[in-house]
């Protein structure tokens, strides 16, 4: 552990000073926060209950990597770090049935494809594909010899053409296919 915060302004600047790989993250998210937490440049892990991560779920863009129950066993928390850090992702057994649960009841039913206005490029179907077997964007970047940074921009553009706000919402509509 490199640092603690106790509100937003104390977190960002604890990631700037400190660059680490992972932030754990607990505690209930404002919708003013939200945009301020893109630019963390970190893997984030969020510990809270159901309301606590479908909360962080719709107000990120998909910058969570990894949810842990608050009543889980913290090895459950030492998990969900190790693979976030090792550019995995992690949903911990307490929360994964009410994370499916709440992505059916979120998401269109009877999905063909990523609906978009725009065509994706070979790259960004290439990105999407991976995204939706739940890889992190470090490791999609060593499997496609790119940067992480690149392997962003591609995510990113597919949530833009796909009018959806996060990886959660991607992964999910390849399961409602």
């Amino acid at each position: 552990m490199v640092g603690e915060a106790a509100d937003i302004v104390e977190l960002l600047s604890a990631v700037e000073l400190y660059e680490p790989d992972v932030v754990v993250l607990e505690g209930q998210l404002q919708i003013g926060q939200a945009q301020e937490l893109t630019s963390i440049d970190a893997g984030i892990v969020v510990v809270g209950d159901v309301d606590t991560t479908t909360r962080w779920i719709r107000f990120t863009q998909a910058n969570v990597h990894a949810l842990v129950h608050c009543d889980d066993p913290e090895e459950e928390l030492v998990e969900a770090v190790r693979r976030v850090s090792d550019g995995t992702g992690y949903v911990s057994p307490g929360l994964s049935g009410a994370l499916l649960r709440f992505m059916r009841a979120t998401l269109p039913r009877h999905l063909s494809a990523v609906p978009t206005h725009e065509p994706l490029t070979s790259r960004e179907s290439e990105v999407l594909q991976l995204v939706r077997r739940g890889m992190a964007n470090k490791e999609i970047a060593r499997r496609l010899g790119l940067s992480e940074k690149t392997i962003k921009f591609h995510v990113s553009n597919v949530l833009s053409k796909a009018h959806m706000a996060s990886r959660a919402q991607l992964i999910a509509s390849a399961v409602a296919m």
